[in-house]
Parts: C-alpha cells; sequence; structure tokens
C-alpha cells in the first residue's frame, strides 16, 4: 500500500479550485488499485489544503496518472493551484493509547 500526499497552494478562485479537485478525485476513484482518499485544509492557512490518497501500490497509482483522462482533468487545475504531490510508503506504525 502507498499514500500520496499532495499540498496545494490555491492561488485561483476557491470555489472553481474545489470544483476541479472534486472532479479529478471522481475519476480517480474509479480506477484500479484506488482505496481512499481525503481532503484537508489549513486552519491557519485557509489556502492551503492536503490531499491524501492511498492507493494498493505505486504502479496503480502510476498508471491512473500517466491515462490521457488524467492529464486532461489536471489541465483544469493551471491558474487555480499549485501542486506539491509525492508518495510514501508506510515505515512503521504508532500505538494508540
Amino acid at each position: 500500500m502507498v499514500t500520496l500526499v499532495n499540498k496545494f497552494t490555491v492561488t485561483g478562485d476557491d470555489n472553481e479550485f474545489r470544483r476541479v479537485l472534486s472532479e479529478i478525485s471522481a475519476y480517480m476513484r474509479d480506477q484500479p488499485g484506488y482505496l481512499d482518499h481525503q481532503l484537508l485544509r489549513s486552519l491557519r492557512r485557509p489556502d492551503v489544503y492536503v490531499e491524501t490518497a492511498v492507493w494498493a501500490d505505486a504502479q496503480s497509482h502510476r498508471n491512473a496518472v500517466q491515462s490521457e483522462e488524467f492529464r486532461e482533468r489536471v489541465k483544469q487545475m493551471a491558474g487555480l493551484a499549485t501542486p506539491d504531490a509525492d508518495l510514501y510508503a508506510e515505515v512503521g506504525e504508532t500505538a494508540h493509547s
């Protein structure tokens, strides 16, 4: 399992950013290997969002983002936000008390 962590700094219209991201997320939900998604917004800096998406494996994510359909959707993000994304693998667990 891998987790995509994508930090967005919104530079355009916030509502339009969220609409476009929602469409991209809907597309990704239908891709093989997709498991879960969450979108968080900074309380201190409301122009900053963090998106996490859990995938079965890195190849599934790679296949999804290399598709022409994904690329067409992402073009709509131009001028709305600056992304900073990377895939992460779990390296340990933290016990909750």
